[in-house]
């Protein structure tokens, strides 16, 4: 009996409150609760990984595919080194999965035709379809730009001492030939699948000697990739830009 304790009605004293021992004998413990929601957690922490290992997967096998097709452009074209490829769209596993690529896009830079210095080529490849065996692949559509410098069609011309600019109020193919005080006019013109000509209209006293061949002088562009195939050519502040495209082939053609 406890000093001092209440006695119910019928003379015995009321139960003091049960207590859970400690560890140790100790009074006052009640055993915790594990905690719910902890497999959450771990879910949550499960997807975040298997996010992280999915997309460094995938821009490993995206970047695979891209040196492939430089590989099997550069050995197709001839080209000195391998262009740049980047694949579009994001992820590109599942792209491969259906044996669809949304768009590709191709460049190359200082394409040597002939004594000519091709500073870039650019080029978007829209629909492209794998083949069965993933070695290969057909495009619906592929369209790009080739630009040529004013300076590179002067040294290969052979021309010396001018200036080759373009001339906005003649057209959008007509350059503008400076030597000192002396201009001319030049009217670049499609004259073949891959070829271009330079058409001076007239020298205006521009000694033979300075300007070269650059009169009627003849841009054989080289073979491109993807079959791409000259469809025009202007004239812009930055120089020639030939427009190429092709469709229906593949990017080994």
């Amino acid at each position: 009996m406890y000093p001092n304790q209440p006695r119910q009605q019928d003379g015995w004293p009321q139960q003091p409150p049960q207590y859970t021992a400690r560890p140790g004998g100790q009074p006052g413990y009640r055993p915790r609760r594990r905690r719910r929601g902890r497999w959450w957690i771990a879910a949550l922490v499960l997807l975040a990984v298997l996010a992280v290992l999915f997309v460094i997967a995938d821009q490993v096998a995206r970047a695979y595919a891209q040196n492939v097709i430089a590989g099997k452009l550069q050995s197709s074209s001839g080209l000195p080194a391998k262009p740049s490829v980047t694949i579009e769209g994001f992820p590109f596993l599942t792209q491969v999965a259906a044996h669809d690529i949304g768009a590709i896009d191709l460049s190359a830079s200082d394409v040597q035709a002939g004594k000519l210095d091709i500073s870039s080529v650019k080029a978007k490849a829209t629909g492209v379809h794998l083949n069965s065996s993933f070695n290969g692949a057909t495009i619906d559509q592929i369209t790009g730009t080739a630009l040529i410098p004013f300076d590179a069609l002067a040294n290969a011309a052979g021309a010396r001492g001018v200036t080759i600019t373009a001339d906005p109020s003649g057209g959008p193919n007509v350059a503008k030939v400076s030597a000192g005080p002396l201009t001319a006019t030049a009217q670049l013109v499609q004259t073949g699948p891959n070829r271009i000509t330079v058409r001076m209209e007239s020298v205006n006293g521009i000694a033979a000697t300075t300007i070269g061949s650059l009169p009627n002088y003849t841009i054989q562009v080289p073979k491109l990739p993807a079959g791409l195939q000259v469809r025009g050519v202007s004239v812009t502040d930055q120089g020639i830009i030939v427009g190429v495209s092709a469709q229906h082939t593949s990017l080994t053609q």
